[in-house]
């Protein structure tokens, strides 16, 4: 079994279309936290979510945010990565603690091969 990556953003946002408006104008501070250099389309903004692809694999990205962690949050995103069929997931939450570690790193060492999760800290105000 593996840890899942973990970063966190520094700063405040005001709610989450801030914070994917931050994510979209920076794809460089993506790659310097995560490793993921994001394509040259850059993100792109959905309902519920941003999504992009990976510049040298083309794997399809999906960055999900949550304003609070409630276990219909961790669904909702798994619902958005099926539906993107994305093959990597950044989950963004306000606080990484051991109620959100523990069921993402289950899905981390449960997923199929190809699907990689990370997960995010934000401040929001």
């Amino acid at each position: 079994m593996t840890e899942i990556q973990t970063f966190k953003i520094e700063g405040k946002f005001e709610n989450i279309e801030e914070l994917y408006d931050y994510l979209i104008k920076n794809v460089d501070f993506i790659e310097e936290k995560t490793g993921i250099k994001i394509g040259e389309a850059g993100l792109k903004e959905q309902p519920y979510c941003i999504t992009g692809f990976e510049s040298v694999t083309e794997r399809k990205i999906l960055f999900y945010a949550s304003e609070n962690c409630m276990p219909e949050n961790i669904g909702e995103m798994i619902v958005l990565a099926d539906a993107f069929q994305a093959d990597i997931v950044v989950f963004i939450v306000e606080k990484i603690n051991p109620t959100i570690l523990a069921p993402m790193n289950w899905l981390h060492n449960i997923r199929h091969a190809d699907v990689k999760f990370i997960l995010g800290e934000a401040n929001f105000k």
